[in-house]
């Protein structure tokens, strides 16, 4: 069976798929949202995007699914927008906030079209961008064959493949090579990404490893005026996930036996979340004030309520925790407390970032299970000396890996080059 065919059979799935979820999502979405959304993903986006004043200067369309793709879609969209004009799609309602919190204002965001040929061709008639940048792996086999149909070349940028991914992907292997066939270049996070991406049939000619764009995140230079009320030490747990918070509170419980001045700031992964943890936060009879609130002086606990403010929170912080690593969900951004040269705790799932291992050796973090983080933190907190050290390797860490944004940059410019020759 040619991969033209497969397409077409996953294509016909996918709009009786479509035909019966639709509804769903557009209901859970805000009132306000919904016709938006429908809109947009049927690819009708407002005309007159790019390209705004006669300018003549090339279209980069960067497809960031969420929030973390979007976080680390930024460094290279601020760096590119000086010499081409930006315009971002996610997929979900978090990733459009996000994004719309750090573009300029003649830049847009809209939400990524259906995987349907028609909508595809609707949104790139409307926005004619000359290059397609997919942040991670993002493979959807008809925006790959409609943008490349239509001569634009296609690039994927801090590419990545899970172990559970590449397992299944090997599966559907012809497929695969026929969609990753339509793929100009690949820049990928780390050698074994790059490995994975080749054994799935990426050209070794078009792959090359160039780090990860999140490495190239810039914190605000201040630390945020609020965290100056907070009391000392300040525990910072970041990203968690549903199961972690219970861990982490019943191991902050244990830390202020010794600690008695302590304050813990909770930031769930995703803003769905802030009420579920809130309503824990108040069966456990905590004393807590949400950050929107605005009176964090004098609570033991702060719960991070924001978008966006996690990054330079980590500023402020005695020790880190690194959410999703204390329950199976692969560990979350190790440097961002380490851009701020802190001392780092994860639990024993970071498999989403191999670079921990790294960390661990070089004395940078330390591992721990629920059991005894309580006591791990409490070790760092009675040692200023080891707890700087530790914040010391792991900013020479941060340093090392960066430059993830300069790399991409020169195929983005190479690329622009070789298709408007």
């Amino acid at each position: 069976m040619t991969f033209n065919l497969m397409r077409m059979g996953y294509t016909l799935l996918y709009i009786f798929s479509l035909t019966l979820v639709l509804p769903v999502h557009l209901l859970k979405r805000p009132s306000h949202l919904r016709g938006r959304w429908l809109r947009e993903r049927f690819g009708f986006v407002p005309s007159g995007l790019t390209r705004k004043g006669g300018r003549k200067r090339p279209v980069v369309w960067i497809h960031a699914v969420s929030v973390g793709e979007a976080m680390a879609a930024r460094p290279l969209i601020e760096r590119l927008r000086g010499g081409a004009d930006i315009i971002v799609s996610t997929v979900t309602d978090t990733g459009q906030k996000v994004v719309r919190d750090f573009i300029a204002e003649d830049e847009a965001c809209i939400y990524v079209p259906f995987d349907k040929p028609s909508a595809i061709k609707r949104t790139s008639a409307r926005i004619r961008p000359d290059m397609l940048v997919i942040m991670e792996t993002e493979l959807w086999p008809n925006l790959l064959k409609t943008i490349k149909s239509e001569g634009i070349p296609v690039l994927i940028v801090n590419g990545r493949i899970s172990d559970g991914s590449f397992s299944g992907y090997r599966k559907i292997l012809f497929f695969m090579k026929g969609m990753l066939g339509m793929v100009d270049f690949f820049c990928m996070q780390t050698l074994r990404d790059a490995e994975k991406i080749m054994a799935l049939g990426a050209p070794e000619e078009k792959v090359l490893v160039t780090g990860n764009l999140k490495f190239d995140i810039t914190p605000p230079a201040d630390i945020p005026a609020w965290c100056k009320k907070l009391g000392s030490p300040v525990i910072v747990a970041g990203s968690t996930h549903e199961g972690e918070e219970e861990i982490i509170l019943d191991a902050f419980d244990a830390i202020k036996r010794k600690f008695s001045g302590a304050t813990l700031v909770i930031a769930p992964r995703h803003p769905e979340r802030f009420g579920e943890v809130e309503k824990l936060l108040r069966e456990r009879g905590a004393g807590f004030a949400k950050k929107s609130g605005g009176a964090v002086r004098g609570k033991e606990i702060v719960l991070l309520d924001t978008i966006g403010e996690l990054s330079s929170v980590y500023g402020c912080a005695d020790v880190c925790i690194i959410g999703g690593s204390l329950i199976p969900r692969g560990g979350h951004n190790l440097f961002e407390p380490a851009y701020w040269a802190k001392p780092v705790v994860c639990g024993p799932h970071m498999e989403n970032f191999p670079l921990a291992r790294e960390f661990f050796r070089e004395g940078a973090a330390v591992e721990a299970g629920a059991e005894d983080i309580d006591r791990v933190v409490e070790d760092i907190l009675s040692d200023a000396v080891r707890a700087e050290e530790m914040g010391r390797r792991a900013k020479d860490l941060y340093i090392k890996n960066s430059g993830a944004v300069l790399k991409t940059l020169e195929v983005i410019g190479r690329l622009l080059k070789k298709y408007r020759a």
